[in-house]
């Protein structure tokens, strides 16, 4: 059974949220990859919050996250509040199963890891991040 790690990742205050997907994409994934070299994930997708700059809250008709009412840097919330979003990107990692999950952390706590921890100061709080370990079910 695969395992998947989804990552919470916090923006610093001073870097905008375009910054933040520009440094993720070309400088802190190339690393955590290199880092980790065999031990990488299986995938590693990451999703970033649509702001209400987008438009996007107008779209689809979410009057909070309307240009008009909200913040711009603001994310787009469809249901619930803004307050609920403490994030700005969910990385989800994909391990072929828990042993792997195991090596990638240990490769996270040698001193090649600590490379990619510094790396996370540079653009998120590090104290926000937090990781979760899913187990999967397909439904067909």
């Amino acid at each position: 059974m695969t395992f998947s790690v989804l990552v919470f990742y916090t923006r610093r205050p001073d870097v905008t949220p375009e910054r933040f997907q520009t440094y993720m994409e070309e400088t802190h994934v190339p690393l955590f990859k290199k880092v980790l070299g065999p031990h990488y994930p299986l995938s590693y997708n990451m999703r970033y919050v649509v702001r209400v700059s987008s438009g996007a809250g107008d779209r689809l008709g979410a009057t909070t996250s309307a240009k008009g009412r909200a913040d711009p840097d603001a994310p787009v919330v469809l249901v619930g509040s803004t307050k609920d979003v403490e994030w700005d990107a969910l990385g989800e990692m994909v391990f072929r199963d828990e042993l792997h999950v195991q090596q990638a952390f240990a490769m996270m706590n040698s001193p090649a890891g600590e490379q990619v921890q510094d790396d996370e100061g540079e653009f998120t709080v590090p104290d926000k991040l937090r990781l979760l370990l899913m187990g999967e079910t397909r439904y067909h």
